[in-house]
């Protein structure tokens, strides 16, 4: 089965979305992991890796392309706990912005690694 740049991505956002989905479910549960915060906090190099890795083209733009999506699932699961009245860090439209942007910035330095790495490891395999 030959892999697009679409099922690349999109496994690498899948990444994305287990990582969060599973420290939010580990909060709602009231059992705060520091291993979980770190997986999560990684979440975007991994991701990256995936996708470079299982991309057939573009590989260390398809993997730095990670940030985005980790920084808006940042957001989106923010905005959740504040719908939920659990207490936040960046609560309201300009704690978004401000958490967007904190986590865009983090997200493609770790992405940008993690693409690399999934480009070499490609690029040398063969």
């Amino acid at each position: 089965m030959r892999i697009t740049m679409f099922r690349a991505w999109s496994a690498g956002v899948g990444v994305l979305v287990a990582a969060y989905a599973t420290w939010f479910t580990f909060l709602q549960l009231g059992k705060f992991s520091e291993a979980m915060m770190v997986l999560l906090w990684l979440s975007p190099l991994v991701a990256a890796f995936v996708s470079s890795y299982l991309g057939p083209s573009k590989k260390i733009l398809l993997g730095t392309s990670m940030a985005v999506p980790a920084a808006f699932l940042a957001v989106l699961f923010n905005l959740v706990d504040q719908l939920l009245d659990i207490s936040v860090d960046f609560p309201g439209v300009a704690g978004a912005g401000i958490l967007f942007t904190l986590t865009l910035a983090y997200a493609t330095v770790l992405a940008s690694m993690g693409a690399l790495f999934g480009y070499y490891l490609t690029r040398n395999s063969g």
